[in-house]
């Protein structure tokens, strides 16, 4: 009976949890169950450290027990993780659900068209900007959406996975923005360590509320400028061969720029970032008009609405410059 104990212990754990007992109950059934008395909880419900032959609790080479989340409120760490991990394994049953033949098409190989790197932000998601990233976006995440803390990823994705686009997304509310706009000797050495590189002209002294978002909105696209200026100094030569566009864009869930709510604005194009160029720009990929929905379409470029292949958007804007300055009239 003594060497089943454990098990049953972990039983009546799991089957007390589940039907809402806190941690006393459960410690009362488990100690009639062997005999002995109860042992004392910590406030708050966490187990009391009474094992005097084992290592202290912190220290290097303790090991940490699978916790079975005894909460009294949702808010709580153990609640919060617990209430995750249960959705996210519900989520990929029914994501898995979908069956084998819509993994089939990526299960061996990726072949993503577009090189993404967007900041670590939880409100930032590739669903924002593609309805099917899987086998489409080689998605980079850092904060402040570096490419200069993210080489070795970013050149994965465009020069061994061969992507034609490299997309750089900023988004309004930015906190690595805002800290670099600030004092970074606030911050740990290890986001210090990050920011470093993020070069952005410092806020001004005084200004209002309005004048200090404005401020924001403008460093973040700042940022946006220097990280595709940093992209098309490292692969330049692709870029000059027409192999590669790189573009910033911001996504905007605050409407700070005023372009409406959840818009993705494209502010710079190789380095151009004049805002009549970039309207052209847009227009050359298909006019602002709703392209339809499925890769293959888009690809196929059968829609006056489709966007343009990813390999054509340098030549799409170098085509707009011709025409710009065949319309400007001869010096006399």
């Amino acid at each position: 009976m003594a060497s089943s104990l454990p098990w049953l212990g972990l039983a009546l754990t799991a089957i007390l949890a589940a039907t809402g007992c806190n941690q006393a109950a459960a410690a009362e059934v488990l100690a009639k169950a062997s005999g002995k008395a109860a042992e004392p909880a910590h406030a708050g419900g966490a187990p009391a450290h009474t094992d005097s032959h084992g290592p202290p609790p912190g220290s290097g080479s303790a090991k940490f027990a699978v916790p079975f989340a005894w909460e009294s409120s949702p808010t709580e760490p153990l609640s919060v993780a617990r209430a995750f991990l249960g959705e996210a394994l519900r989520d990929n049953r029914t994501y898995s659900n979908q069956g084998a033949k819509v993994f089939a098409e990526y299960r061996d190989e990726q072949k993503p068209r577009a090189t993404v790197v967007t900041c670590a932000d939880s409100r930032v998601h590739a669903g924002a900007f593609d309805a099917t990233p899987e086998n489409d976006v080689f998605l980079i995440k850092n904060i402040g959406n570096q490419i200069g803390n993210a080489e070795g990823s970013v050149e994965y994705g465009v020069v061994h996975l061969g992507t034609p686009v490299l997309l750089v997304i900023g988004h309004t509310g930015c906190g690595a923005v805002k800290a670099a706009l600030g004092d970074l000797s606030k911050q740990s050495k290890a986001v210090r360590a990050e920011l470093a590189q993020m070069k952005l002209p410092k806020a001004e002294a005084g200004k209002d509320e309005k004048d200090e978002k404005a401020i924001w909105a403008e460093a973040v696209i700042a940022n946006v400028h220097l990280q595709v200026k940093s992209a098309v100094r490292t692969f330049g030569e692709r870029v000059q061969q027409g192999n590669l566009t790189v573009v910033g864009a911001v996504y905007d869930f605050r409407n700070d720029l005023g372009n409406g709510v959840g818009k993705l604005t494209i502010v710079d194009v190789n380095g151009n970032d004049e805002p009549e160029r970039m309207k052209a720009f847009v227009v050359a990929l298909g006019g602002g008009a709703p392209a339809p929905t499925g890769r293959a379409q888009v690809a196929a470029g059968n829609s006056p609405g489709s966007a343009r292949l990813p390999s054509d958007l340098a030549r799409a804007l170098a085509e707009f410059e011709a025409r710009q300055n065949n319309a400007k009239p001869a010096r006399r």
